[in-house]
C-alpha cells in the first residue's frame, strides 16, 4: 500500500532529531548532521528501497569514496544501520512505506 507521503520537509527533520535522541539514548555520541547526511545521501543515492544491511555498505563505501569520515566515531557500517533502524520505526510511525521514502 502507497501513502503517497514522503520523508521530506518538516518531516524529514522531525525524523532526523527523534533518530539523532534515540541514538543518544542508545550511548551514541554523534552529531546530528551526521543523521541528516546518511538520510540525504540515503536519498540521493535512490538506495532507501533496499535491504538495510546492503544501503549501510553502500551509504559506508560512498563516505569513504568522497572523503568523509567521522571522529570520534568512524562512519562504519553498524552505525549507519542503527541510524537506519531507527528511521524504519520512524517511518512505520509515520505510515510511510521505505521504497516511498
Amino acid at each position: 500500500m502507497t501513502t503517497g507521503r514522503k520523508l521530506e520537509g518538516a518531516l524529514f527533520t522531525e525524523c532526523a532529531e527523534w533518530i539523532w535522541e534515540q541514538l543518544q539514548e542508545d550511548g551514541y555520541q554523534m552529531a546530528g548532521e551526521l543523521v541528516d547526511l546518511i538520510l540525504e545521501t540515503e536519498r540521493e543515492l535512490s538506495v532507501q528501497a533496499r535491504e538495510l544491511p546492503e544501503i549501510a555498505r553502500v551509504l559506508e563505501d560512498e563516505f569513504r569514496m568522497r572523503g568523509i569520515s567521522g571522529a570520534p566515531l568512524e562512519i562504519t557500517a553498524p552505525l549507519i544501520l542503527a541510524v537506519l533502524e531507527w528511521e524504519d520505526d520512524f517511518l512505520g510511525f509515520a505510515g510511510i512505506q521505505r521504497a516511498d521514502s
